[in-house]
């Protein structure tokens, strides 16, 4: 931007954006590494004879297309361009001279190449949902991801699992207290249409508790997710990837390896691998894949727990089957992974059966089980399992290929109250009041993560489901907001 105010002669702020800012306005951007774009909007002559770029014609030369006289002016430094004009009530603005030629002649009913005419960009229109839109994104995903700017700063780090598709359209659009994202993602080459498995996301969709703080379902889901998801929010056996790092590891001084510093070492055999985890879910790994799953769902939530003090997180999985569950079968591969993980000689690891056919594990770690028929729930609550059952009964929720809901201000007092107790040991005391608090670095947990959550202490919720045609793959995303 600091390039391209020196080309245009004037500076890029609030001054020049607010007066150029029209009514009905559309962005082409051409080279995201560049920054090449080209701007229109719909502006009246008097407001566009009110603007600095208009005021400042003088020093620009002057060219001619499509009938119109439009402005250039170049840096000859940095060789960074700017270029304006105003015809029909619109102003253009651009970084390009044949960007600006281009739309002008195309103003004018001029044959010429023009961006509707190309396939992704038509056939992303084409596929966009019905509806009012107060804005559009429309994006060329195969030409971006070959682009080192967009691989290296796009913030979800998946440009790999994008590949696979050649165009994406967005449209948003704000309605009584929400604002409603609908996407379109198209596949280059067409992959298995997954719309006859959404019905049982519905299913289990109509399990989540109204007070649920999160929840996510996906249909069709592979044994090995489903196990990832049990170790991860009931065992806490293992954790997702980390965040990618560009920088390099620290190298840290050990000793030499034989050193007399090192006796401890052993060079002549191989170091102990730890593969407890895989052994302990094993059986459990082996029931899974047995099965032939149809969705998965995962409520989780934070209470406050009796004493009015600690918050503790609570955990389910609901695994929906194509044919009943084996109970004896699946509490035996559970029985099998806590006695490798939790407990010594089984002690803690036998079953009490409680209400409404739910089990608990015996031990001091909280664990539930309860088959329903082609529902199997697993979770570290016994009040969170029942909550589910008693809603076995509802009619089947708007099915999805992956759907998902964060509940952000049912959480937000939890999570507030659960990092004070994080940092409370480093909390400092309140000073006295003929004393200045002293200046320090806010704690990181209780101040800093904390208000993040409060700074979208607005949202309500926040909701997404997606579906798979095969060749589309369409996402609705909804936030609403509270007064």
């Amino acid at each position: 931007m600091a390039e391209f105010a020196t080309a245009a002669g004037v500076p890029v702020d609030y001054a020049l954006l607010g007066p150029v800012a029209g009514t009905n306005s559309a962005l082409s951007i051409y080279d995201i590494g560049s920054l090449e774009f080209l701007y229109i909007t719909r502006l009246t002559s008097a407001r566009a004879m009110d603007t600095a770029l208009w005021k400042a014609r003088s020093s620009y030369q002057t060219r001619n297309a499509g009938g119109v006289t439009y402005y250039v002016k170049e840096d000859k430094a940095s060789h960074r361009l700017a270029a304006f004009a105003h015809t029909s009530d619109m102003l253009l603005l651009a970084t390009k001279e044949e960007l600006i030629a281009g739309a002008l002649e195309l103003l004018a009913r001029q044959s010429r190449p023009a961006i509707v005419s190309e396939k992704w960009f038509a056939d992303g229109v084409q596929a966009a949902p019905p509806g009012p839109r107060d804005l559009r994104l429309v994006y060329n995903l195969e030409r971006l991801t070959r682009t080192p700017h967009f691989r290296s700063y796009w913030v979800q780090r998946n440009t790999g699992a994008l590949r696979e598709f050649s165009a994406g359209l967005a449209d948003l659009e704000r309605a009584g207290g929400e604002l409603r994202e609908r996407r379109v993602l198209l596949r280059g080459t067409p992959a298995a249409d997954l719309s006859a498995v959404e019905a049982a996301a519905g299913e289990l969709l109509a399990l989540v508790p109204d007070d649920a703080g999160l929840y996510r379902v996906r249909a069709r889901p592979a044994a090995a997710q489903a196990q990832r998801w049990i170790e991860e929010k009931l065992f806490a056996t293992s954790v997702p990837a980390g965040p990618q790092s560009n920088q390099a590891p620290v190298v840290l001084r050990t000793p030499d390896a034989g050193g007399e510093q090192d006796l401890e070492t052993r060079i002549d055999e191989p170091p102990l691998g730890d593969d407890r985890n895989a052994r302990a879910f094993a059986a459990l790994r082996e029931r899974l894949s047995a099965a032939r799953l149809d969705a998965m769902l995962e409520v989780s939530s934070a209470r406050l727990a009796p004493d009015r003090v600690f918050v503790r997180p609570q955990s389910a999985i609901v695994l929906l089957a194509s044919d009943a569950w084996a109970a004896p079968a699946v509490r035996d591969a559970l029985t099998a992974s806590v006695s490798n993980l939790w407990t010594s000689a089984g002690l803690g690891a036998g079953w009490r059966a409680g209400p409404a056919g739910v089990e608990q594990l015996d031990g001091l770690v909280k664990l539930a089980i309860a088959v329903d028929g082609r529902r199997l729930v697993i979770g570290d609550s016994v009040e969170l399992v029942n909550a589910i059952l008693a809603r076995r009964n509802r009619a089947a929720a708007a099915g999805a290929v992956y759907a998902a809901g964060w509940r952000h201000a049912r959480e937000l007092s939890n999570f507030e109250r659960l990092t004070r107790l994080i940092d409370f040991p480093q909390i400092p005391s309140a000073p006295a009041e003929a004393e200045q608090p002293a200046a320090r670095e806010p704690m990181f947990f209780s101040e800093n993560m904390a208000s993040l959550g409060r700074a979208l202490e607005r949202v309500q919720s926040a909701t997404i489901a997606a579906h798979d045609s095969g060749l589309v793959v369409r996402e609705s995303v909804v936030y609403r907001f509270g007064p």
